[in-house]
């Protein structure tokens, strides 16, 4: 017989790996919408120097994200979840590259790898963070380099709805 408490940990683990992933979508294409979807309406979130509510991030990092930089990717590694009922509790991993704006010289990016501690809750069925703090474990930077030539004719990424992933998706982001 099947345990229904170990078949629903399992998919709540898979949701919230679903729910970390929408993150680094929602930040990487500044889509603010998207992203401060993705937090409960009494979340907090400690991100460097931001520290608030997590529709507040949600706009705050969009707009610098838009400003700051030319691209920035985020990718998960791994993750630890502990899932007890309807709220739960994670480490993830991740490795975020970034790309600022308006460099005199060389461009630059800079390489950061961190740990997201987080703290779940799920309401009406549905995840969202309660508590997200990043802890930044080590930061790189070094000269972007060339190779664009090799990439030539390729989909190139984009903040916001001009990105290719809304044409696969069907929506747009704010």
């Amino acid at each position: 017989m099947t345990d229904p408490a170990l078949i629903d940990a399992l998919v709540a683990k898979q949701q919230i790996a679903d729910l970390t992933a929408a993150y680094c979508r929602g930040v990487d294409r500044a889509d603010a919408a998207l992203l401060g979807s993705l937090f409960h309406a009494d979340s907090h979130v400690e991100s460097g120097p931001f520290n608030g509510s997590g529709q507040d991030f949600a706009r705050e990092i969009c707009a610098i994200v838009r400003t700051v930089f030319t691209q920035t990717s985020h990718a998960n590694a791994h993750q630890w979840v502990e899932v007890d009922g309807d709220s739960a509790k994670g480490e993830t991993y991740v490795t975020a590259l970034a790309t600022p704006r308006g460099q005199e010289g060389e461009p630059i990016h800079m390489l950061t790898g961190g740990r997201y501690l987080d703290r779940f809750v799920r309401t009406n069925g549905t995840w969202q963070f309660i508590e997200r703090r990043f802890v930044c474990d080590w930061v790189v930077r070094q000269p972007a380099g060339g190779g664009d030539d090799l990439y030539a004719g390729f989909l190139r990424g984009a903040q916001g709805p001009s990105d290719p992933v809304h044409s696969l998706w069907g929506n747009t982001a704010s």
